[in-house]
């Protein structure tokens, strides 16, 4: 032991600027992988933290209607239900509502509660996590108070169905289940004063909430579409609102599955790049040091002993780098909490996690030690007399793949070819690093494509269906509004596009979207596998359910609404995140078998350059409470949508810095060990008169063969495997088929800018040939 010590310290002395360059590596990876690790194990158990202390529901039932018969039936099916460990049921205002929100607007149903009853429910608790000193006004879910949204003190214009209110904001709240528009409702506390304003003005409908806890929360999606199918058997005209724990728990979640899948793939991309010049270096470390090595054999060493002590040089540093690592990841996790809180909406408490730190330091160490054992095992084959002669043979039988006698090329290139040709480990590792650059630069480029420089794609994959406007109305009053819009010069296009909630018989509740004709739908992507349903008999379900369930195109299932059941055949399937795949396509005709509608949303179309806005307002103007709410859909995708693309566009500018660090360290270490191995060559040829330019250009084109072929093979395969490896990081918001464009003039301008990019670093890197003259090498010998 002692022995292998005092080599690993010599070694370690002997190479400081190769090993600081593999330090970057690591510290780089083992970041990344603790941060992965943390949101990966410990991010998303913060919402069972939060769920746990504030004794939240695990489903939340809202009803439309405050009569004494519809509570008493509610309170004894809760009751009945033997996986029921406790509720609490309270008074409420809910309605549709809207307000400006990230450049844009956010749609949600509002659950409005007074404060103080809000902040004494047993169940359900909310929290009040900011407050000022004003006592009249509205507190909103604290995800509205982040960066670019609102402020204690300011003045908030909300839209109630077709009314608007203003208020104070007085602070802000956390609630488990409804402290976000991805929740399906949204939590609004108002003071006493204004809340029984907003009541006797009517903007809001008297309803009932009811906040249950159950045995296994993981059961709480049975147990909502069972209580609601109870309900709305007894009850089918009145009007309900829900979520469940599963849902909420996925929903508030989006950004952190997405931000942990791309930082678990960088963690793993740039270890194997670390790996992969570690081996390279160890390798070099024979080549180099052989003399020594026979030295030290004939002298008593044993093989093992010069394994252990390489295996001691880089676990050792490794182990330091990773702890060095961690608390870097812990340095940056409070900027990239901040981007999650902006999606999830849920306070999060940084602490020291002994799990992740075990994980990653076990996982670095202990790959890298294998990596070296592997690389070093050519030492137990060394014999202590072939060492001494640098490990030549007898004789060297090994092919001249550019004979400088014969060929053609200018004399500097040649002898860069054949540098390349003959250096077969340094191309292993360029070949894997440009790879993996290649995948990172498809990777960012889809994503501006997509997200940052058009985001239609995105919002089509994402979102679904949208249009300019969405219009409520009375169904009493369905046809005269349709005829009025269809007059009108700046409609194109009105058709249905109506949600309800279905249930699966022998499955769970789905939401059910019913058009005429779905050949209306501006998205026709929706629809992945077969057709969009034509007849009252066929619907088309979500592709990720259909998996769970194992049902395929053909198969007949049983929906069922308002207590009533019709059997329908899957004419095709989806794929659109808002339900998190739990979703299903009906025709009207389709629907009218279990229910009908009390009231149709329809989407509208509008010119090139109408006010959405201001044609809303007419609408709205013109039937007045026959319209329930109007709602400004692009508005509303561009709010909601805004903390996406800025979470992408942060991650897309770390990601390629990161590249660039990345590929930088390993030229430094490939260009370093390159001059020490070849110094004498180098010397040798400034002694037959080339020159410093000439001896660098010839060492960075040494290089190009290996970044140029692995670059192009990396370009043209990522960009074929790039939907596939997206449709994985999407899978569990219900995306298994992911259609974003590939912009194939920005991946082929970037594939040669990063040939270029390496070009110059590896001439810059190569300017210590300078430094090399014949004179000194002769003074050496």
């Amino acid at each position: 032991m002692r022995r292998s010590l005092l080599i690993a310290r010599a070694n370690l002395r002997r190479s400081k600027a190769q090993t600081a360059a593999i330090l970057v590596l690591l510290l780089a990876a083992s970041a990344m992988l603790n941060l992965w690790l943390i949101l990966a194990m410990d991010y998303k158990s913060n919402f069972d933290r939060c769920h746990d202390r504030l004794n939240a529901e695990h489903v939340t039932l809202v009803l439309n209607g405050e009569a004494n018969e519809l509570r008493d039936y509610v309170r004894e099916t809760i009751e009945e239900d033997e996986d029921t460990t406790e509720y609490y049921m309270d008074d409420a205002l809910c309605m549709v509502g809207s307000f400006p929100y990230n450049e844009g607007e956010v749609n949600t149903e509002f659950v409005i509660l007074e404060k103080e009853a809000a902040l004494k429910r047993p169940i359900g608790k909310i929290e009040i996590v900011e407050e000022g000193a004003y006592t009249s006004g509205v507190y909103l879910p604290m995800i509205y108070g982040m960066e670019g949204g609102y402020s204690v003190g300011d003045r908030i214009h909300i839209t109630i169905g077709s009314s608007e209110v203003s208020y104070t904001v007085c602070g802000f709240l956390n609630s488990v289940m409804a402290g976000s528009h991805n929740c399906s409702m949204s939590a609004l506390l108002l003071t006493e004063d204004l809340y029984q304003e907003l009541e006797e003005k009517g903007y809001a409908l008297g309803s009932m909430l009811a906040s249950v806890r159950i045995r296994d929360r993981a059961q709480s999606e049975d147990y909502e579409a069972a209580l609601k199918n109870a309900v709305s058997s007894r009850y089918p005209d009145i009007r309900m609102l829900s979520n469940s724990y599963t849902l909420v728990s996925s929903t508030r979640y989006i950004s952190q599955m997405i931000c942990a899948g791309i930082v678990s793939a960088m963690a793993f991309l740039v270890l194997l790049i670390a790996l992969v010049v570690i081996s390279s270096n160890v390798i070099h470390y024979i080549q180099e040091n052989m003399k020594n090595l026979g030295a030290l054999k004939a002298i008593g060493y044993k093989s093992r002993q010069i394994v252990l002590a390489l295996l001691m040089q880089f676990v050792g540093i490794t182990l330091i780098t990773a702890f060095a690592g961690i608390g870097l990841s812990y340095a940056l996790f409070p900027a990239v909490n901040d981007m999650m809180i902006s999606q999830t909406g849920i306070p999060y408490e940084v602490r020291f996690l002994i799990l992740p730190f075990v994980i990653t330091a076990v996982t670095a160490g202990g790959v890298v030690a294998l990596a070296v054992w592997l690389a070093a095992r050519r030492i137990k084959k060394i014999e202590p007399i072939t060492a001494l002669r640098q490990g030549v043979q007898t004789h060297n039988f090994r092919r001249n793949h550019v004979p400088l006698a014969d060929t053609r090329a200018p004399l500097s290139m040649a002898l860069a070819l054949k540098t390349a040709l003959s250096g077969i480990k340094q191309n292993v590792t360029v070949c894997i690093t440009m790879l993996v650059l290649s995948l990172i630069v498809v990777f960012t480029g889809v994503m501006a494509e997509n997200m940052i420089v058009d985001m239609e794609p995105f919002i089509q994959l994402i979102v679904g269906e949208t249009a300019d406007s969405c219009i409520s109305v009375r169904i009493e009053a369905e046809d005269d509004i349709l005829q009025w819009m269809r007059e009108q010069e700046c409609v194109e296009k009105v058709y249905l596009y109506h949600s309800e909630e279905v249930r699966h018989k022998g499955g769970i509740a789905l939401m059910a979207t019913m058009s005429d004709d779905f050949s209306d739908v501006n998205n026709q992507n929706v629809c992945i596998e077969g057709r969009f349903p034509r007849y009252e008999n066929e619907t088309a379900i979500a592709v990720k359910y259909a998996g769970e369930k194992g049902l395929k195109v053909g198969d007949e299932i049983t929906l069922t609404a308002e207590g009533k059941e019709a059997e329908y055949i899957i004419s095709g399937f989806t794929q659109i995140s808002n339900n998190l795949g739990k979703d299903c396509l009906l025709t009207r005709a389709g629907y009218a078998q279990m229910g009908e509608f009390q009231n149709a949303d329809y989407y509208i179309n509008l010119t090139e350059g109408t006010d959405i806005d201001a044609f809303n307002e007419k609408v709205s103007s013109r039937f007045g409470e026959q319209i329930n709410t109007s709602v400004n859909v692009l508005a509303v995708v561009e709010g909601s949508s805004a903390v996406y693309v800025s979470l992408m566009t942060i991650i897309d500018a770390a990601i390629l810095v990161l590249s660039g660090i990345v590929v930088a360290f390993v030229l430094y270490l490939l260009v370093r060990t390159m001059l020490t191995s070849r110094k004498r060559d180098y010397g040798v040829l400034k002694a037959l008169g080339f020159t410093t330019g000439q001896l660098i250009l010839q060492t960075a084109l040494c290089f190009m063969p290996a970044v140029i072929i692995s670059t192009l093979i990396g370009i043209m395969v990522s960009a074929v495997v790039i939907n596939p490896l997206m449709a994985l990081f999407l899978k569990e918001i219900g995306i298994v088929k992911c259609t974003f464009a590939v912009p194939a003039g920005f991946i082929t301008a970037a594939g040669f800018g990063l040939i270029l990019f390496i070009f110059g670093i590896a001439c810059l890197l190569s300017l210590g040939i300078k430094k090399i003259t014949p004179r000194a090498l002769l003074a050496g010998e």
